[in-house]
């Protein structure tokens, strides 16, 4: 399956009071966590991510994808396009709370190389990685990159996704917690 990402002015990030349905997404990894608290799946989809963080029947969801992508309008609580830095948090109810922190930065060259690089070759256990196919414009594709801090009540996520005909990485910290 050719696996080419939609350019960066192309993306845009979401925030859900409600499960996402995985099947409306390209999926290339994937991880899912269960702890006392809460559970939590992490997808790198073909265009981002999508985290989806639940305490009992209360569901939060993140989504990282192309602003084309067809998704619901119910319960979405943040809509923003991948520009500049933005800071969101929602206070969701009966004790489930969010923060994130997201970058969209155009970068040189040199310094696009040595981080995209570095992303490449993690092999932590607590990491996702995914290469992209390249576009046909330059010889090596796109790549997503997603940490996982996992706690007790508390579920922390970095994540970096390279845009190789642009020069430019997404990057966020994304805060999801449980009382």
């Amino acid at each position: 399956m050719l696996s080419i990402r939609p350019t960066v002015a192309e993306h845009a990030f979401y925030v859900f009071g409600r499960s996402i349905h995985p099947e409306l997404f390209s999926i290339y990894r994937t991880r899912q966590i269960l702890r006392k608290k809460y559970s939590a799946r992490i997808d790198i989809t073909s265009d981002g991510h999508i985290i989806q963080f639940s305490n009992g029947p209360r569901v939060m969801t993140e989504v990282v994808c192309s602003a084309n992508q067809l998704l619901p309008q119910r319960r979405r609580l943040v809509s923003s396009n991948l520009k500049g830095k933005n800071v969101e948090h929602v206070e969701g109810k009966r004790g489930v709370s969010y923060q994130t922190q997201f970058e969209l930065e155009h970068v040189s060259t040199e310094m696009f190389w040595m981080v995209h690089n570095q992303l490449q070759s993690s092999q932590c256990k607590n990491e996702l990685v995914q290469s992209f196919d390249s576009s046909g414009r330059i010889a090596f594709g796109a790549v997503s990159f997603v940490h996982v801090d996992e706690h007790e009540n508390r579920l922390c996520i970095q994540a970096f996704h390279t845009f190789p005909d642009d020069c430019a990485i997404v990057k966020s910290i994304t805060t999801f917690s449980a009382s």
